[in-house]
């Protein structure tokens, strides 16, 4: 069974091939603007982008590690023009060539959208936490795929073997909203109504079948909140050309630097793109696409469910 391990984002995709060479540090001198502060950050701009380049995920131009967005947070709050990337550096494929103005031909590392990102780089460093976009990785693993391609044209059959990173649990950027607000709220609403009603009092309790259904449709709550907050929503990984047999359907992603088929968006706030992308959930602190739809649906159906009957034990109408 394979082990899993924090994910490592230098691992290379399969699409590219990797220099391995250069390890760069990240160097307060960055944040200075003379000597070798300027070679320090031309540096870490090429890492930036070489890291970018080599994800298996179809993800936007980030800081590479939460130690990384650490460091931005608290050397580069706001300065948006230390961490512009030079188009000959990047290489970055843009239908504005023939514009001008320098500030349009740089690349700006995504921006945060949602808030939450200081959060993340103050805590995920110190648990190992690894990065994709703006998505916390707590567990992953490494996977074998076996991808055949046929040529339509000769008919040729070709057959790739590779392993990428497959992502086990995932919080989202708005992870602090999940933990501090959408389950204390739930618990200490489901705490009260199994006080106040729940609770054998004096011998005395419920009938069993309420008792019961309390109990399963509470812990059914928590479960479902929990399959959505921490599973990976469906993120895409990174296709440097379309599938021959779906050619024509998907489009290419300037965001991101890779096809994606239809259905598949780009989430601005999780800087990723998702299969069958819905909405992002603050709640639930993650996207929502292919792979937690079902346990969102689950969640948003007990939530209501869970709420009226808590109401009406609350007081008293059960």
């Amino acid at each position: 069974a394979a082990v899993a391990e924090p994910l490592e984002l230098d691992r290379p995709s399969p699409h590219v091939a990797v220099d391995e060479e250069e390890s760069v540090p990240l160097s307060n001198n960055a944040t200075t603007d003379g000597g070798g502060g300027l070679a320090d950050r031309a540096r870490l701009q090429i890492a930036r982008v070489k890291k970018w380049k080599e994800s298996s995920f179809a993800v936007a131009l980030t800081e590479p590690t939460w130690e990384a967005e650490q460091l931005k947070q608290s050397a580069f709050w706001g300065d948006d023009k230390a961490y512009r990337i030079p188009r000959s550096v990047s290489n970055y494929n843009n239908d504005d060539d023939d514009d001008d103005d320098d500030d349009q031909t740089d690349i700006a590392v995504h921006p945060d959208t949602t808030g939450c990102l200081c959060c993340s780089a103050m805590l995920c460093p110190y648990f190992g936490a690894g990065r994709v976009g703006n998505m916390v990785v707590l567990r992953s693993t490494m996977e074998k795929v076996e991808e055949v391609d046929e040529d339509l044209e000769t008919g040729e059959v070709h057959v790739r073997r590779y392993t990428r990173p497959k992502l086990l649990c995932v919080l989202g950027p708005y992870w602090p909203m999940l933990l501090f607000v959408t389950y204390p709220l739930i618990l200490v609403v489901s705490g009260w109504a199994y006080y106040v009603a729940i609770r054998p009092e004096n011998g005395v309790s419920k009938p069993f079948p309420i008792v019961f259904g309390w109990t399963v449709l509470t812990a059914g709550l928590i479960v479902a909140l929990a399959l959505t907050g921490c599973r990976d929503p469906g993120i895409l990984y990174k296709h440097d050309k379309p599938p021959a047999q779906h050619e024509n359907s998907w489009r290419w992603s300037d965001h991101t630097q890779t096809y994606r088929p239809r259905g598949a968006h780009f989430d601005a706030d999780t800087a990723v793109v998702v299969e069958e992308f819905d909405h992002t959930c603050p709640w639930t602190g993650t996207a929502i696409g292919k792979k937690n739809m079902p346990s969102f649906q689950a969640f948003v159906c007990l939530v209501f469910i869970c709420l009226i009957m808590n109401i009406f034990l609350i007081t008293g109408a059960l």
